[in-house]
């Protein structure tokens, strides 16, 4: 029963997914829409989402990242939110107290929903200034994400739960160690073991020699 609940539960937020990207329940009219072959609905069978646009991510990448990172540390920062969202896994049975007998579960996936405002966010670039985004200047790409951005409020909370693909990727890089070195100016290694010897010790600052 309870393995049939989760099932149910995953399907159901597939589905709502797919209803959120095509405007109507997959299905009203009776077959799928000519020459999409079903494709809205691929996940369903268990296959991998769609990968979000590279070049369009990274082109945000460099927008809403901070400059301290410079061009190597965004590339690292990009990858890294890359291999964290193609591991995430929808509707998941979240950890509860022991003896607690009620089952929790992440949300639906949202990485479709990422992939289609980053091809939105191309379609009004090239719509504005005809140029792809990974073209036009930084300012006139913060300048495209603000109303999104403002839109999806404040606070970036969990990157899984971010409405908007920009807002995911600034909470992923902020919950990460090197943002803590650099918010702090110091070698802190957030989550990264270190040896006992110097546990005591205040970290060093950002390049210092070992």
């Amino acid at each position: 029963m309870a393995e049939s609940r989760r099932k149910f539960l995953k399907q159901s937020a597939a589905t709502v997914a797919a209803v959120s990207l095509t405007g109507c329940a997959p299905g009203a009219a009776g077959e799928p829409a000519a020459g999409t072959d079903g494709d809205a609905l691929s996940h369903l069978d268990g296959a991998a989402p769609a990968s979000l646009p590279a070049e369009t991510l990274r082109a945000v990448g460099e927008a809403v990242l901070p400059d301290e990172l410079g061009d190597d540390g965004r590339e690292r920062a990009v990858r890294a939110f890359e291999r964290w969202s193609e591991a995430l896994e929808p509707v998941a049975e979240l950890s509860h107290p022991y003896l607690v007998p009620e089952i929790r579960y992440s949300g639906p996936d949202p990485r479709p929903g990422w992939a289609a405002q980053l091809e939105g966010l191309e379609k009004e670039c090239r719509s504005r200034h005809a140029l792809s985004l990974s073209d036009l200047d930084v300012p006139g790409r913060r300048e495209l994400l603000a109303r999104p951005l403002e839109e999806a409020g404040p606070e970036p909370g969990a990157p899984q739960n971010a409405d908007h693909v920009a807002l995911a990727l600034i909470a992923h890089f902020f919950g990460s160690p090197i943002a803590t070195d650099l918010c702090y100016g110091r070698a802190i290694r957030k989550e990264l073991c270190r040896s006992i010897e110097g546990a005591e010790d205040e970290p060093a600052p950002l390049g210092a020699a070992p």
